[in-house]
């Protein structure tokens, strides 16, 4: 199952973030996930409740966003949205196209909790 180390990497990164921006806490992560992209989604959510575990990200929601395929015909030029596995033209009905859409994996949102900077005493 890729899916766990496409969690390690995602957690990875997300760690980096939360390191850049002083936080101690993620709240949620949300990832946008293509149906051409190779990652199965409810095996990412799986793999994520794993692979979360003693990171800053522990508690963490994961909320997955899909996409659809969009194709752009070679031929005629339009745009299209298509079934992931009927990547024809709309329009003309021609093979000739460039996937310009659902191919995708992508870290959309960090939700993060910052830590509080401990209080100054007087004396």
């Amino acid at each position: 199952m890729h899916e766990l180390s496409v969690c390690q990497a995602l957690l990875a990164q997300v760690a980096e973030i939360a390191a850049n921006r002083g936080a101690n806490r993620v709240i949620r992560i949300t990832v946008e996930v293509g149906p051409l992209c190779g990652v199965e989604p409810s095996l990412l959510a799986n793999a994520f409740a794993v692979a979360r575990t003693g990171s800053c990200a522990a508690e963490a929601a994961l909320a997955i966003e899909t996409s659809v395929v969009r194709v752009c015909c070679r031929t005629c030029r339009a745009e299209s949205e298509v079934a992931p596995n009927r990547l024809l033209c709309v329009a003309c009905g021609g093979y000739r196209t460039q996937v310009i859409g659902g191919d995708e994996l992508r870290l959309r949102r960090v939700e993060l909790q910052a830590t509080a900077a401990p209080l100054a005493r007087s004396a």
